[in-house]
C-alpha cells in the first residue's frame, strides 16, 4: 500500500485502465476488445478490425457518434487503449496492457471467485517459509530448516503409504486449479506492459537525442551501450529475475506434472476444455511471452542505435558534402582554365596550397608478352558437420543397425517387442526413422498386432518429447539381411 490518497485521485484521471472502465462507451468497447483482440495471438490488420468496429456500432444503438471506425481506433490509440504497429506499410492493432487489465478486472468481478481458500493460504505459507529461509544469513540455520523439512516429508510419505493421511477432495483440487490459473491470469498484461515500457523508453531517448542535436547523440549511444535500459527499471529487474527462474526451471518435470494432471479423472470430469488447454500450453506460453519481450527490446534497441548513429554522423556528412562541392568546383575550373595555378586566397582556411596537375596520365608504356597459367586445386575441405550428422543418423536407423539390436535382444529372451527394441537403441538414434525401420522389419520378419498398442517417446529437443502410438510389433527369430535388403 505505497500509493498516497492524492495519487489515487490522479490515477482516476490519467490511468488508461481506469479511464476505459469509466468511459461512456465502455458498454460496447470492452466486449469488442474482449471478443476480437484479447484472443488474438498477433496484431490484427486495421481493415479487419474496422469492420468489427462497424458491426459493434450497428448493435450499440444507444451510442450515437459521427466518428468512423478508423476515427474510433485513432482515438483509442491516443487514449492508450490500443497499440498501433506498422508492418509492410500497413497498420495493425493490438490491445494495450491497460485494456488487458481492464478486461481482467471485469472478468474477475463477473466470476466472483473468493481468494479466501486453503490453496491461497498454502501458497502464502510456502512463500513466507521461503522468505524466512532467504533472509536468514546463517548457513547452519538454513541447513537445519532443510533437514526439518526432509523429516516432515518422510513422515508424510509414510502416512500416505499406510493410508493414515486422507487424499485431497474434489473441492480442494478445484481451489488449487483456480489458484494456478489465477496466478497466470495477469501474466499477458504484465508482459504487454513490459513491451510497452521498452518502446516508451526508447522513444523518449530518441526524442531527447533529437532535441539535443547530433552533438549529444553519441553520448546517448554510449549510454545505451554501457547501460541496458531494460535492467534499469523495476519492471526490467523483475523480468530478469523471472527469465532466470524460467530458464532454470526443470521443463521436463513441469511437462510431466501437467501430463499427469491431464491424465487423471479430475481433468476429464471437473475441468473445462479451456482450462485443460490453458494448463497444457502454460509453459510454452511463458516462453513465447518472454521471447516477445526480448524481440521487442532487440528490435527497438537496433532501431534506436541506427537513429543515433545517423544523428552522431551529421557533422561528418556535412564535411563530406563540402568536400564534394570543393572537388566539383575544382574539376570545373581545371577544365575551363588548365595549367599550373596557385590559390592566393585561403578558401578552406587551412593555409594556401599549390595546385598541381596530379592526373598521372601515362603517355607511353612498353608492351610485354602476357602469360597465363592454369592451376588446378583440389578441395581438401571436410564434409560439413550437418551432412556428417545426417549420414550418421541414417546409418544408426538403417535396417541392418536395427536388426542387429533385435538379434542381440533375442539372445537374452525368446520374444522382443518393438518398444523394447526402440528403447535399446542408442539415444541419438531414437528418431522417427528407427520407428519406420522397426515397422518394416516387423512386416517382413515378425508379427504386427493392430489390436494392441505400444507407446514410445522421442525428441530431438529433450524438453519437448513426442509420444508416438504404434501397433504392437513382435520378433521371435533372428533377422538375417543380405546386402541388397540392408541397402
Amino acid at each position: 500500500m505505497t500509493a498516497e490518497p492524492g495519487q489515487l485521485a490522479t490515477a482516476l484521471e490519467r490511468n488508461p485502465t481506469l479511464k476505459l472502465l469509466g468511459s461512456y462507451s465502455r458498454d460496447w468497447v470492452l466486449p469488442l476488445f474482449a471478443e476480437h483482440l484479447e484472443p488474438a495471438e498477433a496484431p490484427v490488420s486495421a481493415e479487419w478490425f474496422h469492420e468489427r468496429v462497424a458491426e459493434a456500432l450497428e448493435v450499440a444503438t444507444q451510442w450515437k457518434s459521427d466518428r468512423s471506425p478508423a476515427d474510433h481506433c485513432r482515438k483509442w490509440v491516443d487514449d492508450r487503449w490500443l497499440e498501433a504497429e506498422y508492418e509492410g506499410g500497413r497498420v495493425h492493432y493490438r490491445l494495450s496492457a491497460y485494456s488487458l487489465r481492464a478486461i481482467q478486472f471485469v472478468r474477475e468481478l463477473v466470476d466472483g471467485e473468493s481468494t479466501v481458500t486453503g490453496a491461497r493460504l498454502n501458497n502464502i505459507a510456502s512463500a513466507v517459509h521461503s522468505l524466512a529461509t532467504m533472509t536468514n544469513p546463517d548457513r547452519e540455520a538454513q541447513v537445519e530448516r532443510l533437514d526439518k523439512q526432509i523429516r516432515e516429508l518422510e513422515v508424510r510419505r509414510e502416512n500416505i503409504r499406510s493410508g493414515r493421511q486422507r487424499l485431497a477432495t474434489v473441492e480442494e483440487m478445484r481451489q488449487q486449479l483456480n489458484e494456478v490459473l489465477g496466478m497466470t491470469r495477469s501474466l499477458p498484461a504484465d508482459f504487454r506492459q513490459l513491451r510497452t515500457l521498452v518502446e516508451d523508453r526508447h522513444q523518449a531517448v530518441a526524442r531527447r537525442a533529437l532535441t539535443d542535436g547530433p552533438t549529444k547523440a553519441q553520448l546517448v549511444d554510449d549510454y545505451l551501450h554501457e547501460h541496458d535500459l531494460l535492467s534499469q527499471t523495476a519492471e526490467g529487474r523483475s523480468y530478469r529475475g523471472f527469465s532466470q527462474a524460467l530458464s532454470q526451471a526443470d521443463a521436463h518435470t513441469f511437462r510431466e506434472d501437467v501430463a499427469m494432471i491431464l491424465d487423471q479423472d479430475f481433468a476429464r470430469e471437473h475441468m473445462s476444455g479451456a482450462q485443460r488447454e490453458q494448463l497444457e500450453t502454460l509453459y510454452s506460453t511463458l516462453l513465447n511471452e518472454q521471447l516477445a519481450v526480448q524481440k521487442s527490446y532487440v528490435r527497438w534497441t537496433g532501431s534506436l542505435r541506427r537513429f543515433l548513429t545517423r544523428a552522431a554522423s551529421g557533422r561528418h556528412r556535412r564535411l563530406l558534402a563540402l568536400a564534394e562541392q570543393a572537388l566539383a568546383a575544382g574539376a570545373e575550373w581545371a577544365v575551363q582554365v588548365p595549367g599550373r595555378r596557385y590559390l592566393d586566397d585561403d578558401v578552406l582556411r587551412v593555409g594556401t596550397a599549390s595546385v598541381v596537375d596530379a592526373s598521372g596520365l601515362r603517355l607511353w608504356a612498353e608492351t610485354r608478352q602476357q602469360t597465363m597459367a592454369v592451376v588446378s586445386e583440389q578441395d581438401q575441405a571436410r564434409l560439413p558437420v550437418s551432412d556428417r550428422a545426417a549420414l550418421r543418423l541414417a546409418a544408426g536407423t538403417s535396417p541392418r543397425a536395427v536388426a542387429r539390436t533385435i538379434n542381440l535382444l533375442l539372445e537374452r529372451s525368446g520374444v522382443v517387442t518393438g518398444a523394447e527394441a526402440f528403447e535399446s537403441t542408442p539415444p541419438e538414434f531414437q528418431r522417427l526413422g528407427a520407428l519406420v525401420t522397426l515397422l518394416d522389419l516387423a512386416i517382413s520378419f515378425g508379427t504386427v498386432d493392430t489390436s494392441s498398442r505400444d507407446a514410445v517417446a522421442f525428441s530431438v529437443d529433450p524438453e519437448r518429447a513426442l509420444r508416438v502410438i504404434l501397433p504392437q510389433l513382435s520378433f521371435h527369430e533372428p533377422i538375417r539381411l543380405d546386402s541388397k535388403e540392408s541397402a
